[in-house]
C-alpha cells in the first residue's frame, strides 16, 4: 500500500499529464469500442441477410434471326405480316456448366409435364374448348367468306354449337381455300371467332364466325428438338366422313385427338424441379408453403416420389398431407410452362397425338406422397407463373426417358431455366460467363435488392475498420508516449529508490502501479462509452429500411423477425469488457517493458545517464 500511495504521489505531481494521459486514453478507447462494435454488428446483419435473401439467375436463348410471316386475312383480302423469332439450334443447358461456375442449385430447365388422373377433375367449372363437328355446308361454295354450315352432328364441344345449329364458317387464314359440297358430311375442328364488320347489317352488333383449328398435324419432337416427321400437315382441319371412315387412319387418327381432348379435362400440369426457390412464383413470394413442407435436400438427391400441390385444389378434393397422388405422365413440354399453358378454367390446346397418329402412352407413373401444398397465385397465364392446379415434383423423380414423349421444344428461357449462386457473387461469375463468349444467351440475376444492401453494409464495414485501427494506433501512440513521459523519463527515481535499498519488484510496482491505474480507468471509461454509443448509433440505423421490398424473396414476411433478433447489439458490458481486457494488456505490456529497462541497468548507470 506504501508503494501504491507513492506511485499516485508522483502521478499527482505531474498531474497535467496524468489527466491528458487520461482523456486521451478514454477517447483512443471509445474509438476502438465504436470500431469493434460496428464490424460486429455488420457481421451479424450479413449473416441473417444471407439466410433472408437469395441470388438467383435466369438464362434466355435469344433468337438469331427474326423471319416475316405473311397471313391471310379474310375481311381484309389482303396479307398481315408478322414477325416469328428464328433459331439457328438450340443452346444445350451444358453450356453453364464451366469451371468456376459454383452453383448452390441447378442449373436446371424445367420440364412441363402432363399426368392424366381420370379419378381427379382438372377444370371443376369444365373447360372452353374448340369443337368438333360433322356437317355439310347449305350450298355448294368457297368459304372465302363467312358460309352457312349445318352442323349434323357434335363430335366434342363445349362453345355452344348444338346439332342442327347453322353456324357461319370461313376460312378465314386461307388465301386459296378448297370448295366445300352440300352433299358431302364433313369432319372439321372449328373455334369461336368475332366476324367480319360486313355482317353488322345481318347479324347485328356482335357477328360472329367460326374458323378452322387445325389440331390433326402432330408437333412431337425428338430429344434434340427436330419435329418428327408426320404425313398429316399442321393446317389440315377437315375431311370428308364416307362409309367407314373412322375405321381408315385418318378416321383413327380424329377419334384418337376426340379422346385427348376428353382427358384433358383430367390431366394435370406437373412440373420437375431441383430446388421450387428457382421458380420465380416461390422466389418472388407470389407462392408460398401453406401447409407441410417443401420437398428436403435428400428427396430431391434422392428422386424420392413426393410431391407439393395447390391448396385449392386439395380442399375440393379433400387430400391433406401424408394422401397420395397416382400420377401417369403422358407427355413432356420443353417449350411451354404450365403458368402459361394452364390458366384458370382453360388450357392450351395441345396436339396430344404422336407423329402416328396415336394418343402418347404414360412414360412414367407412380403414387406421389403430398409433403406440402402452396397458397397464392396461380392459373393466371403467365410464363413465370404456376398453372392452375398445377402439381410441383423432385425432377429425378422421373426415373424414365420422355424421348419418345415430347410434344414440344424450344430454346432456353426465363421462365423454365435458372440457377442459383451465392449472394454477392454475380459480378464474379459474370466474368467467368463473358471469357466463354457464348452469343445469343442472356442471364438476368435477381437478388431482392442484396447487391445495393452489401454495397451498403459493406461502407459501414470499411468505416468500422477505419474506426477501429486509428483507436488502435491512438491506443499505442498514447501508451507508448506517456510511457516514456512516465517511466522512461524517471531514470533517476528508479535509481534514487534502488539506492535507498528498493529491490526490484518494489521500484517495479512504484513505477508500475499508477499508471496501471490510469490504464484502468481510461480503457474503462472509453470501452464502455463506445460500447453504449455504438449501440444508440446502431439503434437508429436499424429503423431505416436497408432493402427495397419491390424484390419480395420473403422480405414481407421474415423481416420484422430478422430486425428484431439477428442484429441486436451485443451485451454493452461484455463488450466493453473485452475491449478493456485488449486494452489493459497491450498497457501492460508497453508499460512494464518500460520498467524492465530501467530495472535491468546499474543505479549510478541511472544517476550518470549514460551507459559506460
Amino acid at each position: 500500500m506504501l508503494l501504491f500511495r507513492n506511485s499516485m504521489r508522483q502521478l499527482l505531481r505531474m498531474r497535467g499529464r496524468a489527466i491528458l494521459f487520461l482523456l486521451l486514453l478514454i477517447l483512443a478507447s471509445g474509438l476502438c469500442g465504436i470500431g469493434r462494435a460496428f464490424l460486429i454488428i455488420n457481421h451479424a446483419k450479413m449473416e441473417a441477410y444471407e439466410d433472408s435473401f437469395m441470388t438467383i439467375g435466369t438464362v434466355e436463348q435469344k433468337a438469331d434471326q427474326v423471319e416475316e410471316r405473311m397471313i391471310w386475312d379474310a375481311e381484309d383480302k389482303d396479307y398481315h405480316i408478322y414477325n416469328d423469332s428464328v433459331y439457328n439450334a438450340y443452346v444445350p443447358l451444358s453450356v453453364l456448366d464451366f469451371e468456376g461456375a459454383d452453383y448452390l442449385s441447378g442449373p436446371e430447365r424445367r420440364c412441363l409435364y402432363g399426368s392424366y388422373m381420370p379419378e381427379y377433375e382438372m377444370y371443376d367449372m369444365g373447360m372452353s374448348l374448340s369443337e368438333i363437328v360433322e356437317g355439310s355446308p347449305v350450298e355448294d361454295v368457297v368459304p372465302d367468306h363467312p358460309v352457312s354450315f349445318q352442323v349434323t352432328r357434335v363430335l366434342i364441344g363445349q362453345g355452344g354449337v348444338r346439332e342442327g345449329h347453322v353456324i357461319n364458317f370461313c376460312d378465314h387464314y386461307n388465301s386459296k381455300p378448297e370448295k366445300l359440297y352440300a352433299d358431302k358430311t364433313y369432319v372439321m375442328s372449328l373455334t369461336y371467332s368475332p366476324g367480319h364488320e360486313n355482317q353488322k347489317a345481318f347479324e347485328g352488333d356482335t357477328p360472329s364466325e367460326y374458323i378452322p383449328f387445325p389440331v390433326l398435324g402432330s408437333t412431337q419432337v425428338d430429344a434434340e428438338g427436330k419435329k418428327v416427321p408426320d404425313e398429316v400437315e399442321d393446317d389440315h382441319f377437315c375431311d370428308e366422313v364416307t362409309e367407314g371412315f373412322y375405321d381408315s387412319p385418318i378416321g383413327r387418327r380424329w377419334l384418337n385427338i376426340i379422346a385427348t381432348w376428353d382427358n384433358l379435362r383430367h390431366t394435370f400440369p406437373v412440373t420437375g424441379t431441383n430446388d421450387i426457390n428457382l421458380m420465380m412464383a416461390f422466389y418472388n413470394g407470389n407462392a408460398f408453403i401453406s401447409q407441410g413442407r417443401e420437398f428436403t435436400e435428400e428427396e430431391y438427391t434422392r428422386g424420392d416420389r413426393v410431391c407439393l400441390v395447390s391448396e385449392v385444389f386439395a380442399q375440393r378434393e379433400r387430400l391433406a398431407i401424408g394422401d397420395e397422388l397416382p400420377l401417369a405422365l403422358q407427355y413432356a413440354n420443353y417449350r411451354r410452362t404450365a403458368g402459361r399453358a394452364f390458366a384458370t378454367n382453360t388450357a392450351a390446346a395441345f396436339t396430344l397425338i404422336n407423329a402416328r397418329g396415336e394418343i402418347y402412352p404414360v412414360f412414367e407413373e407412380g403414387n406421389y406422397k403430398i409433403v406440402g401444398m402452396y397458397g397464392g397465385q396461380s392459373g393466371l397465364r403467365d410464363e413465370y407463373g404456376l398453372g392452375y392446379n398445377e402439381i410441383i415434383i423432385p425432377s429425378r423423380s422421373v426415373k424414365n426417358s420422355d424421348a419418345d414423349n415430347i410434344l414440344e421444344s424450344g430454346p432456353m428461357a426465363g421462365s423454365n431455366t435458372s440457377f442459383r449462386i451465392e449472394n454477392g457473387t454475380i459480378d464474379e461469375f459474370m466474368e467467368k460467363w463473358s471469357k466463354l463468349q457464348i452469343p445469343n444467351v442472356e442471364i438476368t440475376f435477381y437478388d431482392g435488392g442484396y447487391s445495393e444492401l452489401e454495397a451498403n453494409i459493406n461502407n459501414m464495414k470499411y468505416i468500422a475498420r477505419l474506426l477501429l485501427v486509428m483507436g488502435m494506433s491512438m491506443v499505442f501512440m498514447v501508451l507508448g508516449y506517456f510511457s516514456w513521459l512516465f517511466i522512461l523519463k524517471q531514470k533517476e527515481r528508479t535509481a534514487v529508490e534502488r539506492c535507498l535499498g528498493f529491490r526490484k519488484t518494489h521500484s517495479f510496482f512504484s513505477l508500475f502501479s499508477g499508471i496501471f491505474l490510469l490504464i484502468l480507468v481510461g480503457s474503462v471509461c472509453g470501452s464502455l462509452a463506445g460500447s453504449f454509443l455504438s449501440g444508440e448509433i446502431a439503434g437508429r440505423i436499424e429503423k431505416k429500411t436497408y432493402y427495397d421490398k419491390t424484390f419480395g424473396n420473403s422480405m414481407g414476411t421474415d423481416a420484422g423477425e430478422m430486425t428484431g433478433e439477428s442484429f441486436a447489439p451485443e451485451d454493452p458490458i461484455k463488450a466493453a469488457a473485452e475491449c478493456t481486457l485488449a486494452i489493459v494488456a497491450a498497457g501492460t505490456v508497453i508499460a512494464a517493458s518500460g520498467i524492465y529497462v530501467n530495472l535491468r541497468k546499474e543505479p549510478m548507470k541511472l544517476l550518470a545517464g549514460r551507459d559506460e
